[in-house]
């Protein structure tokens, strides 16, 4: 199994190696939400994950527009090498021919979920209640070179480009976790972050 450290700094890399990503999903099936939202998962890898992922990796790639029953996905990433590929689809065929169960690794699944709502039962009414205000009276300002804008963080319901702000601008996240249109997934990757200004534009979302 990949070592927890080196899943979360993986899955939170923008470059990261989509065969380690593929062995992450396979090994590690709690970061298969976080797996699904990286700009280096391919489209055999989003299958595998729509196919075989766990409840919350099914869900993200449902509001991402990727099913089970989906024929091939058309990916706005560029095409992984076929060395990669093929790794990586061959972990999935394993993954199905060993009918990999869900309760060997219970015990051991991390759930962001749970981090959350334990973060925000353990926090003050009234921490919550400034930080909520601090997070509604900030405006991120842009300093990303693709034109994001926080505008645009705020209130596009587009799930991919919701996952690219949050990946490639990340002065903008705040604006991001204020956005209702902003998946479970990445709201709960989001609140690992322990960043003040995050957590306080969270605290909006109670």
């Amino acid at each position: 199994m990949v070592d927890y450290d080196k899943a979360v700094a993986t899955v939170q890399d923008p470059n990261a190696d989509p065969v380690l990503l593929a062995k992450i999903a396979y090994e590690n099936p709690e970061f298969g939400a976080n797996v699904a939202v990286n700009p280096r998962c391919y489209p055999g890898l989003k299958r595998w994950l729509a196919t075989f992922g766990d409840e919350r990796a099914r869900q993200t790639l449902a509001q991402m527009g990727v099913t089970a029953e989906d024929g091939p996905v058309a990916d706005a990433q560029p095409a992984q090498d076929v060395a990669a590929d093929s790794a990586a689809d061959s972990a999935a065929d394993s993954a199905a021919a060993d009918q990999y169960s869900a309760d060997s690794y219970s015990a051991d699944q991390y759930s962001a979920d749970s981090y959350a709502a334990s973060a925000a039962q353990q926090q003050p009414a009234q921490d919550q209640y400034t930080a909520a205000q601090y997070a509604a009276q900030q405006e991120p300002q842009a300093t990303n070179p693709y034109g994001y804008t926080a505008q645009m963080a705020l209130e596009t319901t587009d799930q991919e480009l919701i996952a690219k702000i949050a990946q490639y601008a990340p002065e903008l996240r705040p604006c991001i976790a204020r956005n209702p249109s902003t998946y479970p997934a990445l709201v709960d990757w989001l609140a690992q972050l322990n960043d003040p200004a995050v957590n306080a534009a969270l605290a909006t979302r109670q």
